[in-house]
């Protein structure tokens, strides 16, 4: 037998051996029947309450500035003729604004993270790219553009994902009512 051929043969014996129970005796007592051992009983791990979003408040307080939600939704119905000459469909807009109460000052280092707009079903998140207008001591903009095709008149709730100073809060606002803008 040459040497590449007893090489193979000895590689082919360490693989196959490697293939055997971890302890030998191990399987010898597994042939003669195993004992089974008490289970332990285990209380179940208490998980938080799921945080509903919608549940979050209205209004909060940062940087002793009351900040509040002021939202427009609307669905642009203008005649556009598309490159293709097709007409687009009536995507739904948002202008979701950030603003302090009355002569407050809006404070500095606020960051939006994202943007949830939901009716009944459906929801539109945004939270990428997003389209965010500083307005100095009054406020901050998110713009939104080719929403879902919801109905003219019809209510949505806005949910609004800030960061400040290292803590999200989360501002919602209710009922926004969808225009039609022609």
């Amino acid at each position: 037998m040459d040497k590449s051929k007893r090489a193979a043969a000895l590689l082919s014996m360490v693989l196959l051996a490697g293939c055997g129970p971890d302890d030998p005796g191990k399987e010898a007592q597994g042939q003669q029947g195993d004992v089974a051992k008490p289970v332990e009983s285990v209380q179940p791990t208490t998980l938080p309450a799921e945080l509903d979003l919608w549940q979050s408040p209205s209004e909060i307080t940062l940087a002793d500035t009351v900040i509040h939600l002021g939202s427009a939704l609307w669905l642009n119905s203008m005649p556009v003729i598309g490159d293709d000459g097709s007409t687009p469909a009536n995507k739904l807009f948002a202008s979701v604004r950030l603003l302090p109460a009355e002569k407050q000052a809006f404070p500095d280092g606020v960051d939006i993270l994202q943007v949830l707009i939901a009716q009944d079903d459906e929801q539109w998140l945004a939270k990428q790219d997003l389209d965010v207008r500083r307005d100095g001591e009054r406020g901050i903009e998110v713009a939104l553009r080719g929403g879902p095709e919801w109905i003219p008149g019809s209510k949505a709730d806005i949910a609004l994902t800030l960061l400040y100073k290292g803590k999200e809060y989360v501002l919602v606002e209710k009922g926004i009512v969808i225009e039609q803008v022609y």
